[in-house]
């Protein structure tokens, strides 16, 4: 598909007018939906096995696949110890649950699973383990089990989204509240309304605001998120043309990572961007959303291969010119030159703006904080994961830098460092133009 030009905005050699217009996500083909009846004889084979135990009074066993070696145990009742018997009875309510699910044709969230006997689960967590353990040992994803965790994905922008009994789903909200993604398997087609980009955010909501005084005339959403970001309307009024914004809250659902996906397959021309904290788990919700976590490898179509990181970066928080060429015997203590100014938003052609760090005079280092031993912790283990595959390595390489970085400054900052700086929706609008030009070059 090629992309469309939009006269309105300047190319002069850039082709920065970049649209995907009136387009639309094709029905799910159900070929590639495991089979219903395929999941129901795997049950089905299970609760035969336990009922032949039960009629000769030999003890009763649920076999399971570990999702970390492989390898099945089995889970047995009676047991001498409680801890495996509570098991036993969990799984084998979530294969009753689920089986009946099937068989109606139905859909069941596992917070309703949950309800059903807290005492006997005793957490949501529990659940959620228990459900994605039998789907792996189905060798199968979540939602052929026919249980879907309560989505919690939130989009806005010029899109809409039809559900399996017709209904059409609005979402461009008026209201900052963004509009709730229905489950994955109720969406039927989707479509995309001359959309230019797609943002993915960390964060719905700032739960803990910076005490800096900026923060006082901003109102009761701080711009680096995602409720701030529809308030403001950046999602319309943006430089580069109207996007679509998205949020998972945090580190992303099963379902809105397939829609992601979903919409990453039916449109190869859209720019997808991710906005996550400067720190290790920011690093690491983006690469969730980007490769898929391995405690859920076994899912299929939840990955979004193309989802480039837009910021903030290091260059971002301390300014440009602290991205030089890391040497081997850098010392961490003078890698940083205090009287460096942060980023310049000044536009390519266009005469130099103050930075909104020099407007507020506001210095980055007041937005920093140190690494704790558990951010340094996730560091190296990133670093270990991504430099350990050659693939990730090569497609990783701004990843690695940035953690070390990370580590040898022991230094993270939040989203909210470049809003305090001045203004996101400028820093946005500016690295979108970027970013978009460079990937058209």
């Amino acid at each position: 598909m090629e992309p469309l030009r939009d006269s309105s905005l300047p190319t002069s050699g850039r082709g920065l007018a970049f649209a995907i217009h009136h387009d639309s996500i094709a029905p799910q083909d159900h070929r590639s939906i495991p089979q219903t009846s395929i999941v129901i004889a795997k049950i089905e084979d299970i609760l035969a096995t336990i009922l032949a135990a039960l009629s000769e009074s030999r003890v009763l066993a649920i076999p399971i696949r570990s999702r970390r070696t492989g390898a099945v145990q089995l889970v047995k009742f009676p047991s001498s110890r409680e801890a495996e018997a509570n098991k036993f009875t969990a799984l084998l309510q979530i294969l009753h649950v689920s089986h009946e699910a099937l068989v109606a044709g139905t859909v069941i969230t596992k917070r309703a699973i949950y309800y059903q006997n807290p005492e006997l689960f005793g957490s949501q967590r529990y659940v959620d383990q228990l459900v994605d353990d039998i789907a792996f040992t189905f060798g199968l994803g979540r939602d052929a089990l026919s249980i879907v965790a309560t989505s919690k994905g939130l989009i806005a922008g010029a899109a809409s989204v039809t559900i399996n009994n017709g209904s059409v789903l609005c979402c461009n909200p008026e209201d900052s509240q963004g509009v709730l993604l229905p489950d994955i398997r109720a969406i039927t087609s989707v479509h995309l309304a001359g959309i230019r980009w797609l943002l993915v955010i960390e964060k719905e909501v700032n739960l803990f605001a910076s005490p800096h005084p900026s923060n006082c005339a901003k109102g009761p959403y701080n711009k680096a998120t995602f409720r701030g970001l529809v308030a403001s309307r950046f999602h319309e009024t943006a430089r580069v043309g109207p996007g679509i914004l998205i949020t998972a809250k945090g580190y992303p659902d099963l379902s809105t990572r397939k829609f992601l996906h979903k919409v990453e397959t039916a449109f190869p021309m859209l720019p997808i961007y991710g906005l996550v904290d400067f720190d290790p788990d920011g690093i690491k919700i983006m690469l969730t959303y980007k490769h898929g976590s391995q405690s859920l490898r076994h899912e299929e179509n939840a990955t979004l291969h193309r989802l480039a990181w837009i910021g903030p970066r290091s260059s971002d928080v301390f300014g440009d010119d602290h991205r030089r060429p890391l040497s081997a015997d850098l010392n961490p203590m003078s890698t940083f030159d205090h009287s460096l100014q942060p980023f310049s938003l000044s536009e390519p052609g266009s005469s130099p703006c103050p930075s909104p760090c020099q407007t507020t005079g506001f210095s980055p280092i007041k937005v920093t904080l140190p690494l704790k031993a558990v951010d340094r912790k996730l560091a190296v283990r990133l670093l270990t994961v991504t430099v350990g595959k050659d693939s990730r390595c090569t497609e990783n390489l701004d990843v690695i830098r940035e953690l070390q970085i990370m580590l040898l400054l022991n230094t993270k900052a939040e989203i909210q460092a470049v809003d305090e700086a001045g203004d996101l929706s400028v820093w946005l609008d500016y690295t979108l133009r970027k970013e978009l030009t460079e990937s058209e070059n």
